[in-house]
């Protein structure tokens, strides 16, 4: 019975154990996903008012209505450059190579010194 027991109670701690690792990195990400969104976030306080808080940012800001590029710059003042080089050919149709058919690299016609020790 009392084996039972103790292994019960192992299983709790390394869950408990487990959690507060868990809860540790859930701040660690809602932490880097408030400075984003330009908010310092306090990782001593628990996960759920972490996330209240910076859903509550995100409410109040009203940038998030404006279209903007992955460097926030306004997509009206970015210029870019969306052709594709003349050489460019799509992975999907490139030929695939399979074992042995790999192609000659100069490592492949390397000779060893035959008078080494």
């Amino acid at each position: 019975m009392y084996h039972h027991s103790e292994s019960m109670v192992c299983m709790l701690e390394d869950m408990q154990h487990n959690a507060d690792q868990m809860e540790a990195e859930v701040k660690m990400m809602l932490e880097m996903e408030g400075r984003a969104y330009g908010i310092e976030l306090d990782r001593r306080k628990n996960a759920r008012d972490l996330m209240d808080q910076l859903s509550a940012h995100i409410n109040t800001q009203q940038t998030n209505d404006a279209a903007m590029t992955w460097a926030y710059v306004n997509e009206g003042q970015a210029d870019y450059d969306t052709a594709m080089p003349d050489d460019y050919i799509p992975a999907s149709t490139m030929p695939m190579l399979t074992e042995g058919t790999m192609p000659e690299t100069d490592e492949d016609h390397h000779v060893e010194p035959e008078n080494l020790p």
